[in-house]
């Protein structure tokens, strides 16, 4: 479709350049805290917990791009900020169900996760050792992510493309939601959430919602690991406790999808046109090459 029939094109256009930028710079900052603490470590008897690690590169690599956006965008009125963001309440009946499903969520990656530890792979996921350490990891891999994670991918990256294409969205956030974890192990699990997450907007129109269910999510996961080696040693219990987390999200997810309706489809943009220059540009090429990189390391080494 020409250009000219697509309302408000050089702003998008311009907007699309902002999101990729906004890519790379997420994983330049990611890979220098990621240097800089093994640096440190290096001359520390005793290393710093991993989920401080993780702090400081949620706050540089996420919520820094989100304070700059935010402020590009501050003659936003409030009602076009919050139709941008989908900032908007959304209805409160299905709040135990997005909770929920978000639960459940975590059991179904894991589950898709097996075939990934036949391969030489590190443990997917910080193992808190101490009830300080169950704490940090609420508030640092279950909380905050929640929150600036879901404003990155789902708010605004996911946002800026839908206008034109709502399946070059999905595909597109679901693929650099699951590459921007950097581990070969979760792959599957975080395409998974990734999708998960966009039908959850698509469902309520409404980012708190995502927030909720990845709230959720991650919070399942800190629990999980921490609970890890009881699980091990209980196979029984374990079996029945992953039946249980399936059976959540299908209802969970059934639930969400009887208050609400699915949005109309976006097609203003070619599926495969802006697929094609979403990750044909040299700032998320370089971003893909680094991230698969660091994967092929973890299988190598």
């Amino acid at each position: 479709m020409p250009n000219t029939e697509i309302p408000s094109y050089r702003e998008g256009k311009h907007r699309l350049k902002s999101i990729r930028k906004m890519l790379f710079f997420i994983v330049f900052v990611q890979t220098v805290v990621t240097a800089a603490a093994a640096l440190v470590n290096s001359f520390l008897e005793n290393p710093a917990p991993v989920y401080l690690q993780l702090l400081v590169i949620e706050l540089l690599a996420y919520f820094l791009p989100i304070c700059l956006y935010a402020r590009e965008n501050r003659l936003l009125k409030a009602a076009e900020a919050r139709e941008r963001f989908g900032l908007k309440r959304f209805d409160k009946r299905i709040i135990p169900f997005v909770v929920l499903s978000g639960f459940g969520c975590q059991f179904a990656m894991v589950v898709l996760n097996i075939p990934m530890s036949f391969l030489p792979l590190g443990s997917d996921g910080y193992i808190p050792e101490s009830i300080f350490d169950l704490i940090g990891a609420i508030i640092v891999i279950g909380i905050i992510p929640a929150i600036f994670e879901e404003f990155i991918l789902r708010g605004i990256v996911y946002g800026v493309m839908a206008e034109f294409n709502d399946k070059a969205a999905l595909i597109f956030t679901t693929v650099m939601f699951a590459l921007l974890h950097a581990t070969l192990a979760g792959i599957p699990g975080y395409i998974f959430l990734g999708i998960m997450l966009v039908l959850i907007l698509r469902r309520t129109g409404s980012l708190y919602a995502c927030m909720l269910f990845h709230l959720a999510n991650n919070i399942t996961a800190v629990f999980l690991l921490y609970f890890n080696s009881n699980l091990l040693y209980n196979p029984g219990l374990t079996l029945w406790l992953f039946v249980i987390g399936l059976l959540v999200l299908l209802l969970g997810y059934m639930g969400v999808s009887v208050f609400t309706k699915p949005k109309k489809p976006v097609r203003l943009i070619n599926t495969k046109e802006l697929l094609g220059q979403s990750f044909v540009n040299l700032p998320v090429l370089l971003c893909i090459a680094f991230l698969l990189g660091v994967m092929v390391s973890q299988l190598m080494g």
